[in-house]
Order: C-alpha cells, then sequence, then structure tokens
C-alpha cells in the first residue's frame, strides 16, 4: 500500500515530504518511522478537528453545528439538514464523515501494527513505544467520535490491507469503550510529561481519559463509576504542572499562541496555501468578505446563546461578532460598541480572529485546539460533583478561575457560589457553553448531562435560518444514522433505531 505524508503542522515538522514511497521501503530506520507517524498526525488533521479543502469535520458538523450555539441558514445545505435534525440515511456529508473517519482511522491502524512490528536493530524501542503510544492516543481521538456519533461501530483494531476484509460486525459501545481506554493507557505509560507542541503527551493521554470516563457517566453508559475515574486522570493533568491558564482569554486564540501552556492538544494547522489550513475564523468569521477577513456566511450565532453570557464576560466580545470585518480590525471589533452595527439575525462566532485584510478564506492556520487546560480544570469540578463530593474551594480553583478571567469589571459575572448537586450541574455545563464554544464539544456535553433533547427542543431562533429543530427532534436522533452506503458494503452493519 502506497503513503502519502504531508506536514502535520510546522509546530513540530521541519520538513514537508511530498513523495510516494512504500511503508517497507520507508520503515527501516527511526528517521523513516517518524516521517510514517507524521502521517497518522495528518490523517486526523481535517477529519477530527476545523476541517478545510473540501473535507467535512467531525467537531463542526456533529459538535457545534448539530447542538444549540449556532443556527443555519436555508442555503447551507446538508448542513442545514444536520442543524434541523431532518437527516436521513443518504445525508451526504454525514457519509463522508462516517469514511473519512474510517479511512484516518486504518492510516492510524497501519502506524501503530507497521512501527509497532519494527526490531531492535532498526529502531530503539523506547522511541519506537514512544511512536506507537502517539499513534494509540490519536487513534482514541478516533474511535472516541465514532462511537459518540453512532454508538455500535465497527471496532477496527488493525490495518486494513484487502477490500475482502471489509464485513466487520458492530461492536457495543462498553467494547469501543474499553478499546479507547487500553490504547490511552498504554499513551500514559509510554508518552512524556511536557507540552507537546502538537504531538501527543502524557498529559494529552490522561486528559483525554478523563473526557472518555465522564462521557461514559452519561447515555448510553450511565456507568456513575467513572466519575471517580474520571476525577484521578483529570488531577493528574493539574498536578503535573506542566499546563495552566493564560492570563488573558483572546490571547488563547491568538496564533501567536498556538501551542501555549494553556494547550493540552491542539490539532496543528497551517496556511494559507499550504494545504495544511482549516476553516477557524472563517466558518465562524464575522461579516464580510472573505478574502478581507470575513466569514462564509453558512452558520449565524444561536440567540439565546448570545443572552446566556454576561454583558461585561470578555467571552462575549471574544466568541461573538456583531461588526463588518470590511471596516473593523479585531482590535477596534473588540474595543468600540461603535463597531458592532450588525444585525442580531447575522450575528456571527468570532473566537479565532483574523486580521483584516487575509488571504485564507478557507485555508486558516489556527490550530486546532482538542484539549485545554479549562477543559480540564471543568472536567475536574464536573467529576467532583457527579461523586458528590464538589466543594466551595474546588469551584474557586476551577470555574471561578474562569470567571475571573473574563471578568471586565467588579461588578461583572458573579463567582459561582456551591449549591445542590442539580444546581452545580447546570453552572458546569453553562460554563461549559461559555468557555469552549465552537471548540467541537458542545453536542457531547448536552449528551451526558442528559440535556440534548431540552436544547435543541428550546431553539426558537426565527429569522433568516433554515428553521428550527423544536418540532423535528425525536429520541433516536441522539446517535447519527449510519450511511445506507456503507450497510451496502458491509450487510453486518445495523442501522440505528428509528432511521
Amino acid at each position: 500500500m502506497a503513503c502519502l505524508f504531508t506536514a502535520c503542522s510546522e509546530t513540530f515538522l521541519e520538513e514537508n515530504p511530498t513523495t510516494f514511497v512504500t511503508p517497507n521501503s520507508l520503515l527501516v530506520d527511526q528517521k523513516g518511522a517518524d516521517t510514517y507517524l507524521i502521517g497518522a498526525y495528518d490523517a486526523v488533521q481535517n477529519i477530527i478537528g476545523s476541517g478545510a479543502n473540501g473535507v467535512d469535520a467531525w467537531a463542526i458538523h456533529w459538535g457545534t453545528v448539530a447542538a444549540d450555539e449556532v443556527v443555519l441558514p436555508p442555503w447551507a445545505g446538508d448542513r442545514k439538514l444536520i442543524y434541523m435534525h431532518q437527516l436521513t440515511p443518504t445525508n451526504n456529508t454525514v457519509r463522508n464523515i462516517w469514511e473519512n473517519l474510517f479511512v484516518a482511522l486504518n492510516r492510524v491502524n497501519s502506524t501503530v501494527d507497521r512501527i509497532g512490528a519494527m526490531t531492535a536493530e532498526q529502531i530503539d524501542i523506547e522511541s519506537r513505544d514512544r511512536m506507537v503510544a502517539e499513534a494509540k492516543f490519536l487513534r482514541s481521538t478516533i474511535n472516541f467520535a465514532l462511537v459518540s456519533t453512532w454508538e455500535n461501530i465497527p471496532l477496527i483494531k488493525n490495518e486494513t490491507t484487502s477490500l475482502n476484509d471489509l464485513e466487520v460486525a458492530q461492536s457495543s459501545p462498553e467494547e469501543v469503550y474499553a478499546f479507547i481506554i487500553e490504547d490511552l493507557t498504554f499513551a500514559e505509560a509510554a508518552l512524556e510529561e511536557e507540552q507537546g507542541g502538537g504531538r501527543a503527551t502524557k498529559g494529552a493521554a490522561q486528559a483525554l481519559l478523563g473526557k472518555v470516563y465522564l462521557q461514559m457517566t452519561g447515555f448510553p453508559l450511565n456507568q456513575s463509576d467513572k466519575f471517580a475515574s474520571a476525577e484521578e486522570k483529570l488531577a493528574q493533568v493539574i498536578e503535573s504542572g506542566v499546563y495552566d491558564l493564560l492570563s488573558s482569554y483572546p490571547e488563547v486564540f491568538d496564533l501567536d499562541n498556538e501551542q501555549s501552556v494553556e494547550m493540552v492538544f491542539s490539532i496543528g494547522m497551517d496556511g494559507p496555501g499550504k494545504n495544511e489550513g482549516g476553516l477557524l475564523s472563517t466558518f465562524y468569521g464575522p461579516n464580510g468578505n472573505v478574502n478581507n477577513g470575513g466569514g462564509w456566511g453558512t452558520c449565524f450565532i444561536n440567540h439565546g446563546f448570545e443572552a446566556s453570557y454576561d454583558r461585561d464576560d470578555v467571552r462575549l466580545l471574544n466568541n461573538i461578532a456583531k461588526h463588518n470585518a470590511n471596516d473593523w480590525t479585531p482590535e477596534e471589533a473588540m474595543t468600540n460598541p461603535d463597531a458592532r452595527t450588525v444585525g442580531q439575525n447575522t450575528w456571527r462566532g468570532w473566537k479565532w480572529h483574523a486580521e483584516k485584510p487575509n488571504s485564507y478564506p478557507n485555508d486558516t492556520p489556527f490550530d486546532n485546539p482538542y484539549i485545554r487546560y479549562a477543559d480540564v480544570l471543568l472536567m475536574y469540578a464536573e467529576a467532583l460533583n457527579g461523586q458528590g463530593k464538589l466543594t466551595q474551594g474546588d469551584i474557586d480553583m476551577t470555574v471561578n478561575r474562569l470567571r475571573d478571567r473574563a471578568r471586565l469589571n467588579p461588578d461583572a459575572l458573579p463567582a459561582m457560589v456551591l449549591g445542590t448537586q442539580d444546581e452545580n450541574a447546570t453552572a458546569l455545563i453553562n460554563e461549559r457553553r461559555h468557555e469552549l464554544c465552537l471548540e467541537g464539544w458542545r453536542r457531547n456535553d448536552l449528551i451526558r448531562f442528559g440535556k440534548y433533547q431540552e436544547a435543541i427542543s428550546g431553539i426558537t431562533q426565527g429569522g433568516p435560518n433554515a428553521g428550527d429543530p423544536i418540532t423535528e427532534f425525536q429520541d433516536f436522533e441522539m446517535r447519527w444514522p449510519i450511511p445506507n452506503s456503507e450497510i451496502r458494503i458491509n450487510p453486518n452493519l445495523v442501522q440505528n433505531p428509528g432511521y
């Protein structure tokens, strides 16, 4: 099987090989193994994160479009159907995401299998195990996306090298999660405790383990014992001392801070014109010509989401654009109320601030945050609350640290005060929405907290959007349909109920 390798991120790659080479001729030494590993990072680059070059990315579509942060206009095509919860098994975007995830999975499986088979004569064993651990971390991001989205999926643990090996039966969510935990436990043991500059590390594996354990506490598994497991792993990330919050929220998403101490793991992107860019700052960009720092116009901000912010929360100003990119620089739009001239129905997301003018309408250089330290702090508070162990001191070191950073004046954004377990849970999911919006985790959060149907059924946007899913959502739509094209290829697949 021939492989094409491209750079995953300029953060940790100094060369960008573009030559076709067979694995057998490449995997003869440590340099070849590291090049092969770069191919695994490249495999997840656009599939999991922000997408580009025509790739339908998982985090945008599953995590944001299908939640309650944005609304879609009538001209948004398949994205409109995802937002409206009008999916069928023939939806092209859903099919593309399924296919792309499994193609990426096969590339990563190849990396695990082939580098793992290298001998001591070819590569230092410690280096080999580190590379395999990085690949297993990447494999976990793919399997976590698959099981979150479709629930009962084929669990493919090794490289597929023949078209005769495609008829794989579905596994239960329990089996998939067990394999994810096995991979991440291996990665945790083999990787270094450091901020990896775009590469997987011990802290990234521990943080993803914490996120996975928390997701297991909600639908469909509802395994409340996993709160304690999540607490253990997230505490290890916090106690490592490797990560911290930046002092300013807007700085977190600045191009100069892509691999700061706040980034536990961030998917490397690079653009424009390098075939390595993403859609951050344009898909969620402000009004204006796309060649002048403005957005596509394919999604607008949910009114209820905007209204949920305290008016003097800097995250409101940073995350939601009420200006025209042709008229105002990012600095002016953040600080000058006169810039906010765009009507409510066409407000857009604005977390990653492209300078104006710029030349990357759909090829932006912003790295895609996968897990930030802010997320770790909020997950840690959630893990404690799930066990009835959350204290005011815990809240102060987690939620209230984030609110302190976000507060524009001393009277803004009241500190969170310890309440009942249910009251705490409501405060925590709201804080996650304000802090982590547009980063692709909102739908998983709503499902885990048991709030998904309530959130989707509560969207009453009106205006120039495609309509509201309130009259469309049904319980079975917690999961996406398995594409009909895949069922035809693999008759062992059983369609998710309701589709």
